[in-house]
């Protein structure tokens, strides 16, 4: 094979390696080989796609074939450690990452890779010194910062001062970023170090900045499903007029007639398609316009709570669930149905009918931050060590389906209701599904909660018991977040201030 024709070919198959074509690619590679099995960048990058295929031990061989043949660089290092950390030959692994340091101190993926090597033999010290070397070399710093922040979440429990003070310092660097989700995330650790104040500030931080950050017109024109935006229209238009009905008491919402009429008129379509102008419109309601917190107050949660009864049933069940009624302090729950009917914080709407705020993005306030801290404070022997690691809430259209089976990436979840009982149409469902099977350790968390792999996840449970946990006001049900699980069958009311209304707290 004539070098020229070669290297068109690999430039080729680089192109479809590039965009996800990893099949295509991959017969260029073996195409190439038969013709020259000695070339380098032929047995590197069939290597690859041998180890991305999760192929490790054949990997090895033409990884290390393009090892022998030569030049050596710090891509074909990177690449042949992974596939050496992921058939847990470390000491190999950490060899060739060394090497790749000694051959170039400035390349980033080595540090990265390194750690990962470390974490994976749980020698987080050791990970931490790779990654704060690597943040010190003033390159990618925000990327180290979240990893530096996520090894030093395990260790702030340990009460060490150590750990503390630079988890703060990291969570301050982080904190000095204009984008919103790092605001959010340095807000979380300040909680986490009970700072109140500074970590409202900087969740306060973030919501201007998504309230100001308002979707461009194109990403909403190429939406595939275009009934999401429908959804949020909905949403938008009934909790503007029950605003503005001050059946809540609130009178000083800045909305003019002009907008009032647009938005109803977007209301009353018949189909979505939208012109320039509606998408437009569109875009400006993603714009928080009103978000008044509920009060803070010594206790969040009813003092009259038997703590040790339900601690008990927690830790002694298999599955892990136990269910609480008469949650909050009444006062409490009906400062959360105010803020939650009047708060313009739902901007994020999802297919099957339902939207969401965020923790990050509007639905962070001093009430719900000391709640969130009470509540693991109150129940030490259920929530362990663990801290907040996210939190929202959901509203439904009762005319639609709610969520489906998935299960989410913490320790302990505690998802609790506050719409009251009289908008629930039958008392038998409106809840929570819970399976008794969690996924594998080795599941990526696409696989357990993402729409695609719904038939995936309802196979996997097809053969377990599953618990089925009515809907009831001021009950939470506390559960390990890991299992599947999945909202129940809704028939609410179908009118605005009867919307099924789930508050989700995650603890890892």
């Amino acid at each position: 094979m004539k070098n020229l024709n070669k290297k068109k070919l690999l430039n080729k198959a680089l192109s479809y390696h590039k965009n996800g074509e990893i099949d295509a690619a991959n017969k260029i590679y073996i195409n190439i080989l038969e013709n020259d099995p000695n070339d380098f960048d032929a047995n590197h990058l069939h290597a690859l796609v041998l180890s991305q295929k999760k192929n490790y031990i054949k990997s090895v061989d033409y990884f290390s074939k393009a090892y022998e043949q030569g030049p050596v660089t710090c891509e074909l290092l990177n690449n042949f450690a992974i596939a050496y950390r992921n058939l847990k030959a470390f000491s190999e692994c950490e060899k060739l990452l060394l090497e790749a340091l000694a051959l170039d101190k400035k390349f980033i993926n080595t540090y990265k890779n390194l750690a990962n090597c470390f974490l994976s033999q749980k020698k987080d010290n050791d990970a931490l010194e790779v990654l704060e070397t690597a943040y010190d070399l003033d390159t990618d710093k925000i990327s180290f910062v979240h990893k530096i922040i996520e090894i030093l979440f395990t260790k702030i429990n340990d009460k060490n001062s150590k750990y503390i003070k630079k988890y703060e310092k990291y969570a301050e660097e982080l904190s000095k970023d204009n984008h919103h989700a790092n605001k959010a995330l340095s807000g979380l650790c300040y909680l986490h170090l009970k700072k109140f104040d500074k970590s409202l500030k900087l969740f306060k931080d973030a919501e201007v900045l998504v309230s100001n950050g308002l979707p461009n017109i194109n990403t909403l024109r190429g939406l595939k499903n275009k009934k999401i935006l429908m959804t949020m229209i909905k949403h938008e238009y009934e909790q503007i007029t029950h605003i503005d009905s001050d059946a809540d008491g609130i009178r000083n919402v800045k909305i003019t007639q002009n907008f009032y009429d647009n938005l109803k008129k977007l209301y009353n379509k018949k189909d979505d398609i939208f012109s320039e102008n509606e998408y437009e419109f569109i875009s400006s309601l993603h714009k928080i316009r009103y978000n008044k917190a509920p009060q803070p107050r010594k206790n969040y949660l009813n003092k009259d709570l038997d703590i040790n009864l339900y601690e008990k049933i927690y830790n002694k069940a298999d599955p892990q669930i136990v269910i609480i009624d008469n949650f909050l302090n009444e006062n409490y729950l009906e400062d959360l149905r105010k803020f939650f009917r009047c708060s313009n914080i739902f901007k994020y709407p999802y297919p099957a009918g339902y939207i969401g705020a965020f923790l990050g993005k509007g639905m962070a306030n001093k009430a719900i931050l000391e709640h969130s801290n009470e509540l693991r404070e109150t129940f030490p022997n259920i929530f362990s060590n663990y801290y907040l690691s996210q939190a929202w809430a959901f509203k439904y259209d009762s005319q639609q389906k709610g969520i489906s089976i998935h299960a989410d990436d913490a320790k302990v979840n505690v998802n609790f209701w506050i719409t009251d009982d009289s908008a629930n149409l039958n008392d038998k469902t409106g809840g929570l599904i819970i399976w008794g099977k969690k996924p594998t350790l080795d599941t990526k968390f696409s696989e357990f909660n993402s729409i695609s792999s719904i038939p995936k996840m309802e196979e996997d449970v097809k053969n377990t018991d599953s618990i089925k946990i009515p809907y009831k006001a001021n009950r939470a049900v506390v559960f390990n977040s890991k299992l599947y699980h999945a909202t129940d069958d809704i028939n609410f009311k179908d009118d605005y201030i009867n919307r099924r209304i789930n508050v989700t707290f995650l603890y890892k």
